[in-house]
């Protein structure tokens, strides 16, 4: 990043994140962990399911939804997932 100029403030700041640094006060950590998780549930989840056991998938499911906001928790929910993979995020969450 130095060397296409940007300055060391903004370097730090990009460590930090990509470092996670203060998460869960750092509210721009917070945003990229949401973003993170809901990455994960819409394009990963799948492919976890099909390569994983099953309790292994559930709790990473459960790992990844402390970490998420309310606001990014009730966005997952509205996501359209397969009937595997819901019942999966439905065992996860106690549901």
């Amino acid at each position: 990043m130095h060397e296409v100029g940007y300055g060391p403030d903004i370097i730090q700041q990009v460590q930090e994140l990509n470092l996670k640094k203060n998460f869960p006060k750092d509210q721009q950590v917070r945003v990229l962990e949401d973003a993170l998780c809901l990455v994960f549930l819409q394009y990963q989840l799948t492919d976890l399911a099909n390569r994983t056991a099953e309790d292994k998938v559930i709790n990473a499911l459960q790992k990844s939804w402390k970490k998420m906001t309310p606001a990014a928790q009730s966005h997952a929910l509205q996501l359209s997932y397969a009937p595997r993979e819901k019942a999966l995020l439905d065992r996860a969450l106690g549901q």
